[in-house]
């Protein structure tokens, strides 16, 4: 099967996930048929429970569709999926955490809207549970659009970066566009950028993905000890965004006020969820795990990646009568000295590297 008939690419990241595989590849072989232009690609990164050995099972039972690739060493989702991107030869890739599973007639849908409209990325919805379905974007429906602003606004609205729920033209990843090798919260680092690269684009309003909480997941970890505050890992989403508002300004110049609230927003909301998990586990281990310098890098990392300054925010937030995102944030600013608010960002001590 030559690539140039290839027009889609389902990407799995696999890692000790035997208990959720066989579900995963199963809900999409059943939707692919005779279809020969889509590839599911599988790439093991060192599973040492039976992941491996069902995959090469499944790949046995469906050669035609599916393709294993294998790591030597365990290197992490993020080189995993960059591994991944550069196996695909379809037009368009679609990553699948292999723990979640794709719901019926999603593959039928995507094969609809790229024969009508031919976008750079689909953008769709996903459900938790049989009842409940999370909408990812803020923004036209049904339609093709080209309008970026509101696509990056739609997106940061809506808070959901999750790569899984965006089916993009692999082009748009040539070159520099990667996942961040060795850092978690790998989808905030790479799920804006692609925004900015996609001149067109299409919401489907419709649940295509069923997303599992898992334990051992990157949040599950964040989550799972309230008395314990990860500093490297709220480090690195702090920094996942770094250099964005430079894009943005490329991008849209000095003129889009509702993209830069809505990222400024997307900023203050995850430093106020960070700083409130700080003094949670400060206050349940009765120790020095949160202290303050660690607030204020915090604060210094994730204003330097928002468009407009946290006390502009708070401004916006009371225009916009968003009383309790306004107090919420002002809160944790007052627990910052102004002195150390305002100077510049500490050099972070061994314990914070």
């Amino acid at each position: 099967m030559g690539s140039g008939n290839i027009w889609l690419s389902i990407l799995l990241p696999v890692y000790n996930v035997e208990p959720y595989l066989a579900e995963c590849i199963h809900s999409i072989i059943q939707q692919t048929g005779s279809d020969l232009g889509i590839e599911v690609i599988i790439v093991d990164d060192c599973s040492t429970d039976g992941s491996r050995s069902l995959a090469d099972g499944l790949c046995e039972q469906f050669p035609k569709q599916l393709r294993l690739v294998g790591h030597d060493q365990n290197t992490g989702v993020s080189a995993t999926r960059n591994r991944l991107i550069d196996e695909a030869r379809g037009e368009y890739i679609w990553f699948i955490d292999p723990d979640d599973y794709v719901l019926d007639g999603a593959i039928s849908e995507l094969r609809a809207i790229v024969m009508r409209c031919d976008p750079d990325l689909i953008l769709c919805d996903y459900r938790k549970n049989r009842f409940w379905k999370r909408r990812t974007f803020y923004g036209p429906k049904k339609r093709l659009s080209s309008d970026k602003g509101k696509l990056v606004r739609g997106v940061f609205k809506s808070r959901k970066m999750y790569c899984w729920v965006k089916i993009s033209r692999r082009t748009l990843w040539l070159n520099d566009l990667r996942f961040p090798e060795g850092r978690v919260f790998e989808d905030v680092a790479t799920t804006p950028w692609l925004l900015l690269r996609s001149s067109t684009y299409y919401y489907n309003p419709k649940a295509l993905v069923h997303y599992r909480k898992r334990a051992g997941s990157i949040m599950d970890s964040v989550r799972r000890r309230p008395d314990v505050f990860d500093v490297a890992k709220h480090e690195d989403l702090a920094r996942a965004l770094r250099g964005y508002q430079d894009d943005l300004r490329k991008c849209f110049g000095a003129r889009a006020p509702s993209v830069d609230y809505y990222v400024a927003d997307f900023c203050a909301k995850e430093f106020t969820k960070s700083a409130a998990r700080m003094m949670r586990a400060r206050r349940l281990d009765g120790s020095a795990t949160a202290l303050p310098a660690t607030m204020t890098e915090l604060y210094l990392l994730w204003e330097a990646c928002s468009p407009i300054s946290f006390k502009q925010l708070m401004v916006h937030y009371l225009k916009r009568g968003r009383l309790v995102r306004h107090f919420i944030l002002r809160y944790f600013l007052s627990s910052i000295s102004i002195s150390a608010r305002w100077r510049v960002a500490p050099t972070p001590s061994p314990r914070l590297r």
